[in-house]
């Protein structure tokens, strides 16, 4: 996968994979388990998925999946090397397949036939795939992969609208749905929709909004409490203010995290020393404008 996706598309994937393998594969397993994915290749590599597959027929096998959003010539090669290793240590031989989720048109090539060596990886176009087998499921994570499907019979404005009417149905809690809209952001940048997406959510009024996040209300209504409870007005003002400001560092951590993961945590540390409310506001915004952790980390000076 391309590095730029990589991280976050691993994340929002795993939670689909067992999907991809009955829906689009068409495997019926019974039970997988993940196994180690760094491979001890001529460069050190991790693989995306790896998986021991117990089979309808009760038979076991193993399962190497790829995502690649770029096309890369050379894939066939790294199959290869893939599957050498594996049926080495394994002592199975793995069924291969490599999921195509970039925009431009597919170039790479899924065989490799020389004097000496043959081999065959599968290579399947998500482009190719009926959005339909995810748009009505039940669970979000299934859902929001549809937009890296053929949506081309219901067209744009229309395919979008359904994905996130979806996520409004099925994820009524504005922090969490907030979570898989942003995950549908950002596999959308694959299909050049970003733009369409963020309009969509928008006038759907489906944007997060810090200050009406649950648990930004919850620092406030508690802070509000503890100032009653002492009696007096500093306390109520004092209240107010921490109840405020643990609000927005439990937002904007909420943020940091959806975004950049266990390095957006980071700055957390740095965070819980800053006792400006604006300051934190100032910071939040700042999240929502840019895409650049160094950007946020300079805010600190």
């Amino acid at each position: 996968m391309s590095k730029r996706y990589d991280k976050i598309l691993k994340e929002i994937l795993k939670d689909v994979v067992d999907t991809l393998i009955s829906r689009v594969i068409g495997l019926k397993i019974c039970k997988s388990t993940a196994i180690e994915t760094k491979l001890q290749v001529t460069n050190e590599r991790e693989a995306d998925f790896i998986l021991r597959v117990e089979l309808e027929d009760g038979s076991t096998s193993l399962l190497h999946i790829e995502f690649q959003a770029t096309n890369y010539s050379k894939m066939i090669y790294r199959e290869l090397r893939y599957w050498v290793y594996l049926t080495e240590v394994h002592g199975v031989q793995p069924m291969q397949y490599v999921f195509y989720i970039g925009n431009e048109p597919l170039t790479m090539k899924d065989s490799l036939l020389s004097e000496t060596t043959t081999h065959r990886y599968n290579l399947i176009d998500m482009r190719d795939v009926d959005c339909e087998k995810f748009l009505y499921s039940d669970k979000p994570e299934e859902v929001i992969i549809s937009i890296l499907c053929n949506y081309q019979v219901k067209g744009v404005k229309i395919f979008i609208r359904e994905i996130l009417s979806r996520l409004r149905e099925l994820v009524p809690e504005e922090t969490l749905r907030g979570k898989y809209i942003r995950q549908v952001e950002v596999l959308s940048q694959l299909r050049d929709l970003q733009d369409e997406v963020s309009k969509e959510a928008e006038e759907m009024a489906l944007v997060y909004d810090l200050e009406r996040d649950v648990r930004f209300k919850q620092g406030v209504e508690k802070g509000i409490e503890r100032g009653i409870e002492r009696g007096i007005e500093r306390g109520i003002v004092k209240g107010l203010l921490e109840g405020k400001q643990k609000g927005l560092l439990e937002g904007i951590e909420g943020m940091l995290e959806l975004k950049y993961g266990s390095a957006g945590l980071d700055l957390m540390n740095m965070l819980r020393v800053v006792d400006s409310i604006d300051k934190l506001v100032e910071f939040k915004n700042l999240i929502k404008k840019t895409d650049s952790l160094d950007e946020l980390k300079d805010f600190f000076g």
